[in-house]
């Protein structure tokens, strides 16, 4: 089954979500039904491998200067260090605040495989 990912963005606010449909019924959908712009995405082909793997849970909360703050998790590779985590993050733009500061709230190292958490 086809997916796409929706990017909205409202008032400066860019929200997401996912649709089960192509990029041309999500279009249609969005066309008659977002406020603001949207951006869609689809899958066209996939790379890499289905292995088990060894992965960082990281919880992130970046923090701009008038105040603003925005908090997400995703997983990152095993390797790399807070710094290298907080380095990359630093002055980058995610859900309208640009990561001035940057906190790392949680890092867990976990196995991705059949029964895994989810962030």
């Amino acid at each position: 089954m086809a997916k796409s990912l929706v990017r909205n963005v409202i008032g400066g606010r860019t929200f997401g979500f996912i649709t089960s449909g192509d990029a041309a019924a999500t279009k249609a959908f969005c066309d008659a039904n977002l406020e603001g712009t949207y951006a869609i995405y689809e899958v066209t082909s996939k790379a890499g491998n289905d292995v088990e793997a060894m992965v960082n849970l990281v919880t992130v909360t970046g923090k701009a200067k008038d105040g603003r703050k925005t908090t997400f998790s995703f997983y990152a590779k095993p390797n790399l260090s807070e710094d290298e985590l907080r380095a990359g993050l630093l002055n980058v733009t995610f859900d309208g605040v640009k990561f001035e500061e940057v906190y790392i709230i949680h890092m867990q190292q976990i196995k991705i495989g059949e029964e895994s958490p989810q962030p």
